[in-house]
This record gives structure tokens, C-alpha cells and sequence, in this order.
């Protein structure tokens, strides 16, 4: 005879599992990006920066649906990104919002600090992500954003993160100490933090920055905001053949670009590094490197699953397999320091 199931016994399977909190989270990520997304395309923070308004005069301001803008700003909100403003109550007696203190630093159009274009980039990698099934399946690679000729396709993505990159570079030639800098050359430079970063810390360097043209219109405007524009030069990228004589340079830079375009061109641009570089100058490397062992992953492996993605041949390299690589052209690995994902190694040329 077969036992009757009974209720408490049925529910009991349930409520003695784990929470299945923390995974319909992770489900519903796509859509917070979306709603982000969204919210930066439309003007959503730089309009209410400008002024709190309530939802139907933003969907007015902003020519939208208003149910839409309601629902959209609720998000917002929730997501900690937009909060209640100040000024005369609404005649519909509806609550205006304004950004929060981080939205209005990193997510208003204008400010310093705006992320916009970095989160757009991302976000432009959508459609890659749908192949990620296919690529996990076969290993065959198809995406093009690590290859250094095409950065100018995504200057909100090697050069937007700056407002927080240059925090890690300060920081990090602080800590490493490599100056006097004298004549540096800033490969692939992005938005030039690492330059700026050397230039600060020694006023006599002469930074010479590299890399395409869309983001050294972003790095010459960056240095300027530092007060070291008068240090620096800037040249369009020729990634094939730098027009960099031999020795030429005191310090090299080559910062986050090896991880997208992957170990075979990290080596090609570490010996022409390398081949730039005075015996006895310093190289310094800085990108998002795996930990030693035990070490905290934090985002690591989710960027070496983008990289896969979105990449032919980009990887997150170990310490260990950039300092075989500076041994291999020709630089002896110095010292080392990790702030958060980042790490930034030192070599001297032999």
C-alpha cells in the first residue's frame, strides 16, 4: 500500500532547499543592465540633474510614454540610483526625483566622472553574448574587439573607465615608485592615465602617448584636466610599426591591452617595448592578471568569460605568464602591486 503524500512532507522538500534567491538574480542581470542601458540612452540622469521632476514631467521633457517613464524611474530607484528632490511639492502632488550622489558623479552627461560611454560599449556587446553557448560548445572564437588596430571602434571602452583607472594608476606608480620617469612612451594609451599618473609624479618626464586617434583626443583633454598637458605629446597609433626609434624611451607603459588581445600579441608588443626601451629603463605593465593561488577572484572569471566571447584571442594572463613574457624580450620582472582587479609589474631592461 502505497503512502498518501501529505502536505507538511511536500512542502518540507521546499523549504529545507537553499534559497533560489540568488539565482533568479543572476536570471534577471540582463534586464538591470537593460534598464540602465535604457535610462543613459534616453538622458534619464542628466535630465534630472538638471532639475527633479516627477514622472510625467520627465516623459514630457523627454518626449516618452509616461507609464514607461514611471516604471523606468521606480527601477532606478530601487537600484539605489535615483532619489527624492528638493524643491516645490508637484501639483499632481507626485514625488520628483533626483540622481543619488553616485549617479550624479559617474551616470550625468558632462560631469568628469561620467561612465556613460564605458557602460554603452559594454553593453554594445550584447549580441556577442548570445553566442557564448556556441563558443562554450566548439571553442570557436569569432569576436574582434581585442585587436589593438581596431581600439578606435570602442573609445568608451579603452579609454570611459578613466574615472576609475586613474585612481589605480596614482595609486599604483605611488606605491612602485618609478621615477625618475624621464622620457616615457605610454603604448596604447587609452585615456592616459598611467602618463598622466608618471607625469605627476615627476615633473621633468616627457610622456609621449600612443594609440588611436578617438582616444588620444580623450587622453590629450584628460591631461590637460591634471595640469600636465605641457608633458605630453601625442601620436596616432601604428601598431603594426611604432615610429619609435630603438632606446628611445626611459619608460615604457602598456597598460590593459594585453588581456584583449592575447598572449601572442602581448608578447609582439612587449618586445617592441622592449626594443624601444633604453638598457636599463623600466617597463610597466598594468592589466587585470589572474591571482596567485587562494588569492580573491572578484570579476575575474566573469572578464575571462567576456574575453572568450568577445575576443579571437583574449585571456586574463597569471603574474607569472607576463613576467615569462617580459623575460623572453629582454626585461628582467622588478617589483610588483595588486590594487583590486588590477596589477602592475615592473622590469628593468637588460
Amino acid at each position: 500500500m502505497t503512502d498518501t503524500p501529505s502536505p507538511a512532507g511536500a512542502l518540507a522538500r521546499y523549504t529545507q532547499a537553499p534559497d533560489p534567491g540568488s539565482l533568479l538574480a543572476l536570471n534577471f542581470g540582463f534586464a538591470r543592465a537593460r534598464a540602465l542601458g535604457t535610462a543613459l540612452e534616453l538622458g534619464v540622469f542628466s535630465a534630472l540633474a538638471r532639475a527633479p521632476r516627477t514622472a510625467p514631467e520627465l516623459a514630457a521633457d523627454l518626449g516618452c510614454d509616461p507609464r514607461g517613464v514611471r516604471d523606468l524611474l521606480a527601477v532606478l530607484e530601487e537600484f539605489g540610483l535615483l532619489e527624492e528632490g528638493s524643491g516645490p511639492q508637484a501639483a499632481d502632488g507626485g514625488r520628483r526625483l533626483a540622481p543619488t550622489e553616485l549617479a550624479r558623479a559617474y551616470l550625468v552627461d558632462g560631469e568628469p566622472g561620467c561612465l556613460g560611454g564605458h557602460f554603452a560599449d559594454v553593453l554594445g556587446q550584447w549580441d556577442r553574448w548570445a553566442t557564448l553557448t556556441s563558443v562554450v560548445r566548439t571553442g570557436e572564437r569569432s569576436g574582434d574587439l581585442g585587436a589593438p588596430a581596431a581600439r578606435g571602434r570602442n573609445p568608451g571602452l579603452f579609454g570611459g573607465a578613466f574615472p576609475l583607472a586613474v585612481r589605480v594608476a596614482f595609486d599604483a606608480v605611488r606605491r612602485l615608485r618609478p621615477v625618475p620617469a624621464g622620457r616615457v612612451l605610454d603604448l596604447a594609451c587609452g585615456a592616459g592615465e598611467w602618463g598622466i599618473a608618471l607625469a605627476a609624479a615627476d615633473p621633468g618626464a616627457r610622456v609621449t602617448a600612443h594609440d588611436d586617434p578617438a582616444l588620444l583626443a580623450e587622453a590629450r583633454a584628460r591631461a590637460e584636466e591634471f595640469g600636465v598637458g605641457g608633458q605630453f605629446r601625442f601620436v596616432p597609433a601604428d601598431f603594426d610599426d611604432p615610429p619609435f626609434e630603438d632606446a628611445g624611451f626611459d619608460t615604457v607603459v602598456l597598460a590593459h591591452a594585453g588581456r584583449f588581445a592575447g598572449p601572442t600579441e602581448t608578447a609582439r608588443l612587449l618586445r617592441e617595448a622592449a626594443r624601444v626601451l633604453r638598457p636599463g629603463g623600466t617597463l610597466l605593465v598594468a592589466d587585470v592578471m589572474r591571482p596567485e593561488p587562494g588569492g580573491p577572484s572578484l570579476s575575474r572569471p566573469m572578464l575571462a568569460l567576456s574575453l572568450l566571447v568577445n575576443t579571437a584571442d583574449g585571456a586574463v594572463l597569471a603574474v607569472d605568464e607576463y613576467r615569462a613574457l617580459m623575460e623572453e624580450a629582454g626585461v628582467t620582472a622588478k617589483e610588483c602591486v595588486t590594487r583590486g582587479l588590477v596589477t602592475a609589474q615592473t622590469g628593468e631592461r637588460r
